[in-house]
């Protein structure tokens, strides 16, 4: 989990698919293992379809901005739909995965504010696009120290 999502090495898929095969007693560690797992991998995904569209803005407005124009209804719809899958993937967390929605919410934050630095005029809810939003802070040890 500490490794970043945004490409997975080779090693660790082939690690991890290795482990999740071995018949094991431990069947919550193995579960635990393949959410963890399916997570990266759907980061690993959505952070490529977050920054192909991040870069089609790019070269459409140039990388300063010196070509600002309105945004055509095909991008609007694509970053609409990203925050409502990216909101809805944050929400599908339970109480007992916070450490996961951690992770995965400074993996994909991250991506989701370059996208939302590159447009103006987007709604109020992306105001709620964190790094480590306020979920990212609760249990921390940051928090438990304090």
């Amino acid at each position: 989990m500490a490794a970043s999502w945004d490409e997975l090495d080779a090693t660790v898929i082939h690690d991890v698919k290795n482990a999740l095969s071995k018949n094991s007693d431990d069947k919550s560690g193995q579960e635990i293992l393949k959410n963890i797992f399916q997570s990266a991998e759907a980061v690993e995904e959505f952070s490529g379809m977050v920054m192909s569209l991040k870069m089609e803005l790019d070269d459409s407005i140039g990388m300063s901005g010196e070509d600002v124009k309105p945004l055509t209804d095909d991008y609007a719809k694509a970053i609409r739909m990203f925050f409502e899958r990216y909101s809805s993937y944050l929400e599908s967390f339970g109480p007992d995965e916070a450490y996961l929605r951690k992770k995965v919410e400074m993996e994909l934050g991250s991506k989701m504010i370059f996208l939302k630095m590159r447009c103006a005029g987007l709604g109020s809810e992306w105001g709620k696009v964190t790094l480590i939003g306020t979920s990212g802070l609760a249990g921390s040890y940051v928090e438990q120290r304090a």
